[in-house]
């Protein structure tokens, strides 16, 4: 797994110093290789499923994990396998040049995009409702990610405009921390925080890096509304892999997102 993700950087430092070379002009052919077209940002959710959860798996997360130790051993486990949060992301699209014609394809787009993540909560609970109590585990980080993505387009009628393509990213995460939570019992699909504060406690310890890398489809639909202003959908699905150092690496095997988007075009 440590061989996929140095791939991954490879291939957005390859990316990188390719589009800086095929953004200057060369003597021989004296039109850039690429176009800058949009700029395009969206506010959106992007989450997770992984293949499975424990409270061991959990713990891997911890950075002194002997300090979390609790006595359990009336309480029954229930982990969740979802994560969720926000994500603001933006994006530089560029048009490749035909060099049969001259002219750039107005059907195929390359996008180099930053993202960052709100936190998500990874999350292990163990509960006894005889006995009205709850321990629950949670891993909480933001993430930052760096992607690569290239589309095709075409357009529905005069103001619709779709596209859809492939793409992988890399993300690195910060605000890492474990948190454990006691307190009273919360029923099935409940939120530990709906637990009243004065009834419940809440520790904060250290929590490792975590990095990842994703595979995924992007598709959407925008709207013309002026000559240079699109608004739309931007979704995505694909799957994944959270690697925790060198210890732990999780498969997600469902990646999903979708966003409310902007574009703005160039000349």
């Amino acid at each position: 797994m440590k061989q996929l993700f140095t791939l991954v950087i490879l291939i957005f430092g390859f990316s990188g110093a390719t589009l800086a070379q095929n953004l200057t002009s060369s003597t021989a052919n004296p039109k850039k290789m690429w176009r800058m077209t949009s700029l395009n940002v969206g506010l959106g959710i992007d989450c997770n499923n992984f293949r499975s959860m424990s409270l061991n798996e959990l713990m891997i997360f911890a950075k002194h994990p002997e300090d979390m130790q609790r006595d359990l051993s009336l309480l029954t486990e229930d982990a969740s396998t979802f994560t969720a949060g926000g994500v603001l992301q933006a994006s530089l699209s560029f048009a490749p040049l035909n060099r049969a014609t001259g002219t750039y394809r107005d059907n195929q787009e390359w996008r180099i995009s930053i993202a960052l993540h709100s936190p998500k909560e990874a999350m292990v609970s163990f509960k006894n409702e005889d006995l009205d109590t709850s321990i629950v585990y949670c891993n909480l980080h933001g993430e930052f990610t760096l992607e690569t993505s290239y589309i095709f387009k075409g357009r529905w009628g005069k103001n619709f405009h779709w596209y859809a393509g492939g793409g992988l990213n890399a993300g690195l995460t910060f605000g890492n921390e474990m948190v454990l939570m006691s307190g009273k019992y919360f029923k099935p699909g409940a939120h530990p925080s709906t637990q009243e504060s004065d009834e419940s406690s809440r520790e904060t310890f250290g929590a490792k890096s975590v990095y990842y890398t994703r595979l995924f489809i992007p598709y959407g639909i925008y709207y013309q509304v002026k000559e240079r202003l699109q608004f739309g959908l931007d979704f995505r699905t694909g799957l994944g892999w959270q690697m925790i150092g060198n210890e732990k690496t999780n498969f997600i095997h469902r990646n999903g997102g979708f966003a409310l988007g902007a574009r703005f075009l160039f000349d």
